[in-house]
């Protein structure tokens, strides 16, 4: 009985280890099926650059937010050994370093140090490759900012996956809302508490209570974290100088996403349930500009681009673009008719917007037009773009490629299934956030250094062709001549006056040049009646 209960026990764990084998198997093939595998990269002419796993409880679950922040203001400096380049066409990098590169002293290494190990690996290299040169290249700091329902709170390098901080803020019992982030803070809101960071090192700063409760977290534009609320409106706190005061600005109707910042001002756009979009500055005395009250409710989230400019879709399938002046200006309105409910991804001068029924729509940033012959059925989500790509997420939950200049599909792959989202709109680079929170980082082949997407502004159409038809400022013209030849002035002193002493008074009797004007009033020379004299009634 023994004999058989051990041999029962074996097969049983044998059974159990092989049954999990499968299991780990099975999920290792799922996390796999939500990353991009090398073949599939290959086929893109894209190369994974890193793959981490985030600090979350849950997976992906448990992921509130996360963003890809580029910090214009603080660089980073790398030191290149560069190839001698034909004309024309680019040297090829052979080696880099980072000034801030950590050493063995766990301190950064310095611009000193970091050509000097590069001027070692010339000298290694000397004889293979003669004629290399050390370079310097600055390039902005991009930064990835994950934050979890825990209350755990991470920077990581966007482009190496080196975490540079990590916090852990608030209570776990509340909601935790949107990241605001700029160079200096990251703040976001735990249940009614707004909680301030230091954006360098992730040191919590302080935590003030909101009047209302927030609705979807912090957006930071010029000096304010500003945070909708369920009242109807917005409030606003300040980051660097805490001794002005909050505000509080109240609307008409709730916020249905959170405020879009324009990446050249402190112009916040936002839309509400009542059907009005929303424009407010906040650089100096915070103040709403203007409300546009569009034709159906706006229920994505506003896109932003240079210029002050948004484009954003609604309900009722109008498009609109418009240019966040002091009383707003809509530069152009369109029907589509269709649903839209996502927010625009704009990139190489078009605004890209998926229908509620699937159907990716390419339109100008110029003109409103469309750009492609039709629109590309099928499509759920918008994951990036670059280099003439999109990648998107099929209603299949399938990935794939398309062609922008075409609008024509050009990869479809079904074993990739992305389910976490992590849009990226400012650099040349792809994210994919599997199930258990791993995050991967994909760039086109042999593209080292990130490239900023701008949606450049190009000026107003109706503004330059206003421009065009006003008439060019006139030069003087030289005084013609005069017509009463060349004495000049008729009135000056160039000619006879004809009112003064120096000719006849054509009204007075005197001679020329001397006696007293007769009073043609008066009584007569010489003592004769005066006509006026006399009473006309004989008194």
């Amino acid at each position: 009985m023994k004999r058989i209960t051990h041999l029962t026990a074996m097969v049983l764990l044998a059974f159990g280890l092989q049954h999990g084998a499968s299991v780990d198997s099975a999920s290792e093939n799922c996390a796999a099926g939500e990353l991009m595998s090398p073949r599939t990269a290959a086929r893109l002419g894209l190369e994974e650059v890193w793959r981490r796993q985030m600090p979350v409880p849950a997976g992906a679950g448990s992921i509130v937010d996360q963003q890809i922040i580029v910090h214009q203001d603080d660089p980073r400096e790398y030191i290149e050994v560069v190839t001698k380049a034909a004309e024309g066409e680019q040297p090829t990098v052979l080696f880099r370093i980072p000034t801030d590169h950590i050493g063995p002293d766990g301190q950064p290494i310095g611009k000193e140090e970091a050509e000097r190990l590069a001027k070692r690996e010339v000298t290694m290299r000397a004889r293979r490759n003669p004629g290399l040169t050390v370079t310097s290249r600055t390039v902005p700091r991009v930064k990835l900012y994950t934050a979890a329902n825990n209350g755990t709170i991470e920077c990581r390098d966007a482009e190496t996956g080196t975490p540079v901080w990590m916090s852990y803020v608030g209570d776990a019992g509340l909601n935790f809302g949107r990241m605001g982030i700029d160079d200096d803070f990251v703040t976001i809101t735990n249940g009614g508490n707004l909680i301030k960071i230091d954006a360098t090192n992730g040191e919590p700063i302080n935590s003030v209570r909101t009047t209302s409760m927030p609705m979807y977290g912090a957006i930071h534009a010029g000096d304010f974290s500003l945070v909708p609320t369920i009242r109807n409106g917005v409030e606003g706190y300040p980051l660097a100088d805490t001794t002005r005061d909050p505000f509080m600005e109240i609307v008409s109707g709730l916020a249905l996403e959170p405020p879009t910042k324009s990446p050249t001002s402190a112009k916040v756009a936002w839309a509400t349930d009542r059907g009005f979009v929303y424009v407010m500055e906040l650089s100096g005395e915070p103040s709403v500009l203007f409300r546009l009250n569009t034709d159906g409710i706006v229920s994505g989230r506003i896109a932003a681009a240079d210029g002050d400019r948004f484009f954003f879709g609604s309900e009722s399938g109008q498009v609109y673009g418009l240019r966040a002046t002091r009383t707003g200006r809509v530069l152009w309105s369109h029907p589509y008719g269709e649903p839209f409910y996502k927010a625009p991804f704009l990139v190489n001068g078009m605004v890209l917007l998926p229908s509620a029924y699937g159907n990716l729509y390419a339109i100008d940033e110029k003109t409103g037009l469309g750009v492609w012959d039709q629109p590309i059925p099928n499509v759920d989500e918008i994951l990036g773009g670059f280099d003439q790509m999109l990648f998107v997420r099929l209603l299949s939950q399938s990935f794939a490629a398309i062609d922008l200049e075409t609008g024509s599909v050009i990869e479809v792959d079904n074993t990739l299934k992305p389910v976490k989202l992590l849009v990226n709109r400012t650099t040349d680079r792809l994210y994919l956030v599997n199930a258990i929170g791993t995050v991967q980082c994909l760039r086109a082949i042999g593209s080292e250094n990130p490239t900023i997407r701008r949606s450049v502004d190009s000026g107003d159409p109706e503004e330059a062709e206003e421009a065009a038809e006003k008439p060019e400022a006139e030069a003087p013209k030289a005084a013609p001549n005069d017509p009463f030849g060349a004495g000049g002035d008729p009135f000056g002193a160039g000619g006879a006056d004809p009112f003064g002493a120096g000719g006849a008074d054509p009204f007075g009797g005197g001679e020329a040049g001397g006696g007293e004007m007769a009073d043609p009033f008066g009584a007569p020379d010489g003592g004769g009646n005066d006509p006026f004299g006399g009473d006309p009634f004989g008194n």
